[in-house]
Parts: structure tokens; C-alpha cells; sequence
């Protein structure tokens, strides 16, 4: 039962104990969900969005809906989102390292899920650089892509149901295309992780 609080009391004379206040319940956090073709990805936080901005996988084109909206908006559009899409280097184009004075040419090791056959991934691959199947849905890549830009490429032809996964093993990058919110929490925890066991 609630108290009652009388006008004609002081506030310390009505509330007894701390324990009968709760604190306020959490400001929930927008959370953001990419549409592509027909599928829909999400919910995610806005800092997962900024990193899918940054690393090229959101581009002015891609439709976001935020919170409870359920019309989605070009990305370069959406009043919600404060995004530069139109700097002079493009998130994904070469970017060179400190002390390196042209792009590097980076080994990469692909794996995937293809459900029908690797011609379409295999004919990005050739155009990316020096490739070869290295066994089943396995491919090793040399090239002068980055890995944003080799991930961006392989996704335009990817159909629903098949993801992939690049390791840069000459700049230890890595980049992946649907594999599950899941699994893309449990690599990101992996990868970056400052301990071994």
C-alpha cells in the first residue's frame, strides 16, 4: 500500500526509509536495425553502428530504422544519425600505416558457407588479386585491397543463408559477412582479447 503524502507535513516527516524508494528504472539505449535487400539485422547499440560505419559496412546507401520506427531511412538521410559520408577518404580505401608510402600488399585467408556454387565468390576474388582455392570453401588471397574493401566486394553477391569470414594475416585484421549477432560478439571478444586463456 502507497503512502500519502499530506501537503501540511515536511518530506522527512512522511518518508520513514530509503528502502521504500526505488531508483529510477534505466534510460534505455536506441538501438538501430540495418535492412538489406529483404533482410532485416538487429537490434544494435549505437556504438556497434559507429563501428559498421567506420569500417565501410554502412555507407550512405545502407536503410536504418531506429528504435520503435518502423520505416526504414537511407542512412545518409536519417535525422538521427550525425554521419560525414562524404570525407575526402572513404572508410575502407587504403589507409596507410605509419612509415608505409604506398599501399601493402596483404595476404588474406577466406572461409565461408556457400550454398550454391564459389564461381561468383571465386570471380571476386580473382578481380581482387592473386588467388586459390586452398580446400572445400577455403581460399587464400593476395592482394592490395584492404580488408573492408575486399568484405564490401564479396557482399554484393553473397545470397541469404551464407556468410563469410577474411583474416588479414599480413596486418592481423579481420573482417566477416553474417555470421550471427551471436558469433559476431563471441569473435569480437576473441579477436581483441588481451588474454590467451
Amino acid at each position: 500500500m502507497s503512502k500519502t503524502l499530506e501537503l501540511h507535513q515536511p518530506v522527512h516527516d512522511v518518508i520513514e526509509d530509503d528502502d521504500d524508494l526505488a531508483p529510477p528504472p534505466p534510460i534505455p539505449s536506441v538501438k538501430w536495425r540495418i535492412q538489406v535487400g529483404d533482410a532485416e539485422y538487429g537490434p544494435y547499440p549505437r556504438s556497434r553502428l559507429i563501428d559498421f560505419l567506420k569500417e565501410g559496412r554502412v555507407v550512405a546507401s545502407t536503410l536504418l530504422c531506429c528504435g520503435a520506427d518502423t520505416e526504414f531511412v537511407r542512412a545518409d538521410r536519417h535525422p538521427q544519425l550525425r554521419w560525414d559520408f562524404n570525407r575526402r577518404r572513404k572508410f575502407g580505401d587504403p589507409r596507410l600505416d605509419p612509415g608505409e608510402t604506398e599501399v601493402p600488399v596483404c595476404n588474406y585467408f577466406i572461409a565461408g558457407r556457400l550454398l550454391s556454387t564459389s564461381d561468383a565468390f571465386e570471380k571476386v576474388l580473382r578481380e581482387s588479386g592473386k588467388m586459390t582455392r586452398a580446400a572445400g570453401d577455403m581460399w587464400v588471397l593476395r592482394s592490395r585491397l584492404t580488408v573492408q574493401q575486399i568484405r564490401n566486394k564479396l557482399t554484393s553477391i553473397m545470397r541469404p543463408h551464407e556468410y563469410f569470414i577474411i583474416v588479414n594475416a599480413t596486418k592481423d585484421r579481420l573482417a566477416w559477412y553474417s555470421i550471427g549477432a551471436e558469433n559476431d560478439v563471441a569473435v569480437r571478444a576473441v579477436w581483441d582479447s588481451d588474454e590467451v586463456q
